[in-house]
Parts: C-alpha cells; sequence; structure tokens
C-alpha cells in the first residue's frame, strides 16, 4: 500500500475489498486494539475528573452546563462521571472492537434494509478492519504524545487530528459501499446515513436522554 492509497479514501476502500483478507483484518484489529489500549492507559493515569471541573484544565463544557441546568444539576452529572470514569476508560480502550463490529453490521443491515441482495458480509468485516487501524493508529498516537483532554495547544491538536481521521474514515466507509454494493449517489448516501443514525446516533441520543432523565428525576424527587 503507498501514500496515494492511503491519502485517497476510495483508493484505500478499492485496495482494502480487492486484497483484502479475514486473518489480515483480525491483525489490522490486534493493532488497533493494542494503539488504543495504550491511549486509554495514558488517559486513565494522567488525567483526573477533579482536574476537569476544578482544576486549571478545566472543561469549558462544564461551564457550559452549569449555565445550562444550573451548578447542583452539573455536580450530579459530575459525580456520575466520576463514579462511571473507569468504566469509561476501559470503553475507549475497546473501541476499535466495537466500531468494527457494530459498524459492519450496521451498514450490512442498512444495505439489506435498503434492498440490496447477494452480497457477503466477510468483506463489509475486511474493510472496516482496514479502516480502523487508518483511525485509530494517528488518533491513539496522538493523544498519547499530546494528551487527549484540556484546553492547550497539545490536546487541541490532538482533537484535529482525530476529526480528521474520522472524517477520513467516514469517507472510506462511503467509498466502500459504492465500490462493494454498486450503488452512488444518493442510494449509497442513504445507506450510509441509515446505518449511521438508526446504529449509531439513535443508541448515543437515548444514552444521553437517559442521563438528562436521571438528573432531572433527581431535582423532581429532591436529591439536591
Amino acid at each position: 500500500m503507498t501514500l496515494a492509497v492511503l491519502l485517497s479514501p476510495r483508493r484505500f476502500a478499492d485496495w482494502a475489498l480487492r486484497t483484502g483478507t479475514f486473518p489480515q483484518a483480525l491483525v489490522f484489529i490486534g493493532l488497533a486494539m493494542a494503539f488504543s489500549i495504550v491511549g486509554a492507559y495514558r488517559l486513565a493515569t494522567t488525567i483526573r475528573v477533579e482536574d476537569l471541573v476544578f482544576g486549571p484544565t478545566r472543561s469549558s463544557f462544564v461551564d457550559t452546563l452549569i449555565a445550562a441546568i444550573g451548578v447542583d444539576r452539573t455536580t450530579v452529572l459530575v459525580y456520575m462521571l466520576e463514579r462511571s470514569f473507569d468504566v469509561l476508560v476501559v470503553a475507549s480502550a475497546i473501541t476499535p472492537l466495537f466500531l468494527w463490529l457494530l459498524g459492519s453490521s450496521a451498514m450490512h443491515a442498512a444495505a439489506r434494509i435498503r434492498g440490496i441482495r447477494g452480497h457477503a458480509y466477510l468483506p463489509m468485516i475486511v474493510l472496516f478492519a482496514y479502516a480502523e487501524v487508518g483511525y485509530q493508529v494517528p488518533t491513539s498516537t496522538a493523544g498519547i504524545l499530546f494528551g487527549s483532554i484540556g484546553a492547550g495547544p497539545g490536546p487541541q491538536l490532538a482533537s484535529a487530528v482525530s476529526v480528521v481521521a474520522l472524517a477520513w474514515f467516514a469517507l472510506v466507509v462511503y467509498r466502500g459501499i459504492e465500490i462493494y454494493y454498486g450503488v452512488s449517489g444518493e442510494r449509497a448516501i442513504a445507506i450510509f446515513l441509515l446505518g449511521a443514525i438508526v446504529f449509531y446516533i439513535v443508541p448515543l441520543i437515548l444514552i444521553v436522554g437517559a442521563l438528562i432523565a436521571i438528573v432531572l428525576a433527581a431535582s423532581l424527587l429532591e436529591y439536591f
């Protein structure tokens, strides 16, 4: 694989679908997991929740929450974050595994919902494994070197790398849909958006909604 292939989402997707194998996909997922675990370990050993809320590295998101829902309700959310921080770190470490399996199955299911039949699931698994390495390695490396949370230039640079890598990942998946399922234009976009919304955005909204419901319930019951 050349640098030109890596920089072009379409060429990368075509290369992965043409030459990719399942054993190689397992190796790539293992590599992505290794980078993710190291990044999560650095996060766990260098970041304290208290610093994000009260310290000099206080996140601007906390100020936004205080302005939106008040100090007391924000305190409840912060307490929940403190209690679940270790779980979040573990979830961060195994994110490549979920993104690989959930992402490939989401797009394949979306294609079937849109009426596309006769395509095996395995190539989509391979595509996501290859794309996952291209996303996870630069993202984790930037987080390890510059820090992933904070207000300084280092974390901001790491966030920028993460955004660029995520955009590249999304484009690879989109081009992979076009190539593998033989669709283009609105039909390819529909498959991509259906997979992303139903299997990613909706669960995220439900999780955020559950947190908001907990805070509102605690407020109505006068727990604070």
